[in-house]
């Protein structure tokens, strides 16, 4: 534990890591180490994504061993088809995730409409979802598509995941957000909320629980932005902390939606924390019993979080409030930050060291996800963007407003699945400089790199990333010289 500043910067989370440590219960974090090293053939690309069943194949990155697959397919076929299918995932996600939109076309505001028409493509046009995403899906049923083709089908994903993502308007203009582990003080019945759980679901448990009192019952995300009326539930913590939030012994029932991970599961049956699935549509009076009897059973933890770190922000999802939010930069740079945990890196510190190396430099900054979490509880003075729609309100309102020059980047300092990485994707085929600072599998063909750079550049885009975990002074001197 001598490295545990390593994991992260929060000094009650490091103190539960220990804690978890001493008492032989596995985290996120032991799973991460024993990964170690992570495969290099798909770090590169270079491990085939086509499902002929006659695989998996691998290309040598070193030229010393097979240097095509079994069909015949080369390095730069595996990796451009690598793109295609993690930009064609990312798609589908996004209309999961907005499955009313239906097959639409996608509509622009017009300083963005001149930069959508440049996206090369062979069948012209806005996209249509169905036809798109169709299109995605021939190209990857066996190798015959050149790169070439491959690379301009998945930007054109992009911006289909990105003009779908634009069709869904938010609800309110503003949400209020409370953040921290002071939401874990106190004698109160603590259902952890995770994953994606229907909305009718949330609204019945917060009408149960409004007012019932000795003790009180509390509603508490983990790591995820749900919606509850006009606000948001309130966050205990980062999802990369959800596991050691969960070992520390203050939840007392935990209600599980789509999405939420194995781990997640497995570590509640390791400390008994009873586990109720939203899919199994249990009542509010289940819950609140089953809750309310691991109360009553508990066993006191050393763990007291002080109840003063709680930190309180507005969420900007309308126009006019994320002008607002981004008002200091009225005159000079904007700067959008933002993005899911990644144990690559020390949790907080990437988003926290560079919104304040940004802010010293005069830039206005924008946040969401698990990094938005991050700086409020630091007390930044940041905008704070919907977790789902990320900066894309932000893209959308400059665009509106005429101020598109004043932003100056985009940075997503984590990946948490398909579906962002086709925003951020999409987001530079729009014209924007995007930055993501996890590698992608792309280092394995220089000519699918500089088929994505060209293909991009036409709307004058740019999608910079890394073969490695950047540090906090590498993506300021980016923002800087862009």
């Amino acid at each position: 534990m001598e490295t545990i500043h390593f994991k992260t910067v929060d000094p009650v989370s490091q103190d539960l890591l220990r804690d978890a440590s001493q008492k032989g219960i596995g985290l996120n974090w032991e799973r991460y180490e024993k990964q170690q090293p992570q495969d290099g053939f798909l770090r590169l690309g270079l491990c085939c994504p086509y499902g002929c069943m006659q695989g998996p194949c691998r290309i040598d990155p070193f030229g010393r061993g097979s240097q095509s697959g079994i069909c015949g397919l080369d390095r730069d076929g595996m990796v451009a088809a690598f793109l295609l299918r993690l930009s064609l995932q990312g798609a589908l996600e996004t209309m999961a995730l907005h499955p009313g939109l239906g097959n639409i076309e996608i509509a622009w505001p017009a300083p963005l409409a001149s930069k959508a028409a440049a996206v090369p493509g062979e069948t012209g046009g806005q996209p249509l979802p169905f036809a798109e995403i169709l299109e995605g899906f021939r190209m990857l049923a066996r190798p015959s598509a050149a790169p070439e083709t491959l690379v301009r089908q998945a930007i054109r994903l992009g911006l289909l995941g990105v003009g779908l993502h634009g069709q869904a308007k938010p609800g309110c203009a503003v949400r209020g957000i409370r953040v921290g582990y002071g939401l874990l003080a106190g004698e109160a019945i603590r259902i952890g909320v995770t994953g994606q759980i229907p909305q009718a679901a949330v609204e019945a448990l917060r009408e149960e629980t409004a007012g019932l009192k000795n003790p009180d019952v509390h509603l508490i995300s983990l790591g995820d932005w749900i919606p509850a009326g006009e606000n948001y539930l309130p966050i205990a913590c980062t999802s990369g902390e959800t596991e050691t939030v969960l070992s520390s012994g203050k939840l007392n029932l935990l209600l599980a939606g789509d999405g939420t991970d194995p781990g997640i599961l497995a570590l509640c049956g390791k400390i008994k924390l009873s586990v109720i699935s939203a899919a199994n549509n249990a009542g509010t009076t289940e819950i609140l019993k089953r809750a309310r009897d691991a109360f009553d059973r508990r066993i006191p933890d050393a763990f007291t979080p002080d109840a003063a770190l709680i930190a309180e922000g507005r969420v900007n999802l309308g126009n006019k409030d994320v002008l607002s939010a981004l008002k200091n930069g009225a005159s000079a740079r904007i700067a959008l930050i933002g993005g899911a945990d990644t144990l690559l890196h020390s949790l907080g510190h990437l988003p926290t060291e560079l919104a304040k190396a940004l802010r010293a430099e005069d830039y206005a900054v924008a946040s969401w996800g698990d990094a938005a979490l991050w700086m409020m509880k630091q007390e930044l003075p940041v905008g704070v963007l919907d977790a789902q729609e990320g900066p894309l309100s932000a893209v959308r309102t400059l665009a509106e407003a005429g101020r598109l020059p004043s932003l100056k980047g985009i940075c997503f300092t984590g990946l948490r699945n398909s579906r962002e990485f086709t925003l951020a994707l999409g987001l530079a085929a729009l014209g924007q400089k995007v930055l993501i600072t996890t590698p992608l599998p792309l280092w394995g063909s220089e000519k699918v790199r500089a088929l994505l750079r060209e293909n991009l550049a036409v709307a004058g885009g740019i999608l910079a990333h890394f073969d490695h975990p950047v540090r906090p002074d590498g993506i300021l001197d980016w923002f800087l010289r862009s």
